[in-house]
């Protein structure tokens, strides 16, 4: 590894390592947080999925921004640096018991620092596309260890203190995350080798989308991520509902949560001395083989500890999935439209399964199936994942 490679990895592992703990801050406890300022569950709930949907819609956007003024660091240094200032607001927002007032703080966490993750990882595929040797799985994996720590930290520090110095502290770590930001390498813009024919142009928004879908690869893969990661939001949302049901814990819970989240760093460290042995393609056919298997495994458990147990598997589906599609990324995209794309792969895999995962877990719910039949069900888009993965390599797509 050379001594520029090195540097930019440790900047980028101190950059995801701030960044993920301030969204964990966020996003563990935010439903929680609504609940015990007076809002009904059905409020809370429909107020993260509003948040959700804003997210959706503005994720290409920002990436088409990010693309036409060819830096994704002045965007996230401008995001982190106005959701700084969103979270410090919140303890005062929710002392105002305003709903108005408390959606629209929200939205603005929602609006900036929410939407940095995606462009994080694009800056880094943009590195990566410079620097091959680049560990994508090593700099992101230090950002799930990080999320999972700040959901143990935090979780306690709340019951100690309340949930107001929890904003501050996540208001501090997107600080710092913004100065992290501003002093990180930016990713290169100009024309890479073998472009000598390509002519120098800027895209408009139709134009610059049209690229993105016109690569087979592309496609493929984002609909081989949608119907894989659909299965993820399932897991997380009825985990809670089976720990339940089988007369578990609070506490179990959060065990599962952070089993699965500690489960991806292991994985997500070594996956480029694994693509280096294995090579993709046999990596995502394994990959979606395990979702599928996961799926059953899950649906079928009986007791609390069974099911904490079977979390480890999110070390050999998410974890896999995720660092493995980045670098494939890193070598079909073209430059000109790689923060769309990957903000488009964003908002489809992470945005859109959550939001879409949970209408069709309420819809089942409502019509009186258990939590387990829900997971038999979901069990058939990881099987259309798989499917697709195979149709791909038949087709010689990848």
């Amino acid at each position: 590894m050379s001594k520029q490679v090195h540097k930019i990895t440790l900047h980028g592992m101190l950059l995801m390592t701030v960044f993920w703990f301030a969204v964990g801050t966020y996003v563990v406890f935010m439903v929680t947080t609504l609940i015990e300022h007076g809002w009904a569950d059905s409020e809370a709930t429909g107020a993260i999925t509003i948040m959700a949907v804003v997210t959706i819609l503005m994720q290409p956007f920002y990436g088409y921004i990010s693309d036409k003024f060819k830096s994704e660091k002045k965007i996230a240094v401008s995001l982190l640096s106005l959701a700084g200032i969103c979270f410090a607001m919140m303890p005062y927002s929710l002392q105002t018991g305003n709903k108005i007032i408390i959606l629209l703080n929200m939205a603005g966490v929602t609006l900036t620092g929410m939407q940095v993750g995606g462009l994080i990882d694009a800056w880094i595929v943009g590195l990566k596309q410079e620097y091959e040797s680049i560990n994508y799985g090593l700099i992101r994996g230090c950002g799930s260890f990080s999320f999972a720590l700040s959901a143990q930290i935090m979780g306690i520090v709340t019951v100690a203190h309340g949930h107001s110095i929890r904003f501050w502290m996540g208001g501090c770590a997107i600080a710092l995350a913004a100065i992290l930001a501003a002093t990180f390498r930016s990713a290169r813009r100009d024309r890479l080798p073998g472009d000598e024919d390509r002519p120098e142009q800027r895209l408009s928004g139709l134009a610059a989308f049209r690229l993105v879908f016109s690569s087979k690869k592309y496609n493929l893969l984002l609909l081989v991520s949608f119907f894989l990661l659909l299965t993820i939001s399932a897991i997380m949302t009825l985990t809670q509902l089976l720990i339940r049901d089988f007369n578990g814990t609070t506490a179990q819970v959060g065990t599962a949560s952070a089993v699965a989240a500690v489960s991806e760093v292991p994985v997500m460290f070594l996956m480029a001395v694994i693509l280096k042995k294995i090579g993709f393609k046999k990596i995502i056919l394994a990959c979606s083989a395990f979702f599928v298997v996961r799926m059953f495994i899950t649906a079928s458990v009986t007791t609390v500890d069974t099911l904490i147990y079977v979390q480890v598997f999110h070390g050999l589906t998410y974890a896999v999935l995720l660092p493995v599609s980045m670098n494939y990324l890193s070598q079909i995209l073209d430059e000109r439209v790689r923060s769309t794309a990957v903000m488009v792969y964003a908002a489809a895999t992470a945005s859109l399964t959550g939001v879409l995962g949970n209408l069709i877990i309420t819809t089942l719910l409502a019509a009186g199936h258990t939590a387990q039949t829900a997971l038999f069900l979901f069990a058939f888009s990881a099987l259309i994942g798989f499917i697709l993965t195979v149709y791909g390599m038949m087709r010689k797509i990848w």
